[in-house]
């Protein structure tokens, strides 16, 4: 690479953070390119030379968020060997932490954008079918390995995948009912029941009798 190029992926970069960061405080209707470029501490020429629509922007950064969280998803959870420990750290990483989640306040944005736009529905598309390849492929490794009760993976995917997404907005929106340790103790539920129950280890089920 160049240092011309070396430069622009620089600069992208910059300009996708900016969005990225923008987009999750404000929503996309409510910023313009002179904002992002001043965010990133550029000129608004810069940001249309590499984005020349808002929508670009938004359809980038979600590609750019979620193939860093992908990455960093599959790294860690290909390390842990107990299914359930796999599982739930998947979810615990997937699930939003709070109110106002950025990751998930700019999820809404692709999802009200993809109704109405091919291109954003297409990128949605593709991000989720990765994202809930990897919940089926760690259900399937579970049932493989004799954890799991399902001889479906992929519709346990999409069951377990709907829990999370429908858990995950109501404590973005922040639901007065729901914080982060109930949100996880509802997906443990889910998943438990279409999936068996998790074994009680043997030292709680000592102390139980």
């Amino acid at each position: 690479m160049t240092k011309r190029q070396t430069r622009g992926a620089a600069r992208e970069k910059l300009v996708l953070e900016a969005a990225t960061e923008l987009i999750a405080e404000r929503g996309l209707a409510n910023i313009r390119v002179t904002d992002v470029a001043e965010r990133a501490k550029m000129s608004p020429g810069h940001v249309t030379y590499y984005f020349p629509s808002k929508t670009e922007l938004l359809m980038r950064a979600i590609r750019q968020s979620e193939e860093t969280f992908t990455d960093q998803l599959e790294e860690e959870i290909q390390g842990l060997a107990d299914p359930w420990q796999r599982l739930s750290r998947l979810i615990e990483l997937s699930a939003a932490k709070g109110p106002r989640d950025p990751g998930w306040v700019l999820w809404f944005e692709v999802w009200a954008n993809a109704a109405l736009d091919p291109e954003v529905a297409k990128v949605h598309e593709e991000l989720d079918t990765r994202s809930r390849g990897i919940l089926a492929d760690v259900i399937r490794y579970g049932r493989d390995q004799g954890a799991f009760t399902t001889d479906d993976p992929e519709t346990a995917a999409a069951l377990l995948a709907a829990v999370i997404d429908g858990v995950s907005i109501q404590l973005t929106l922040g639901a007065p009912h729901l914080d982060r340790p109930e949100l996880l103790r509802l997906c443990a539920e889910a998943t438990q029941a279409h999936l068996g129950r998790r074994p009680t280890p043997p030292a709680a089920r000592r102390r139980t009798r």
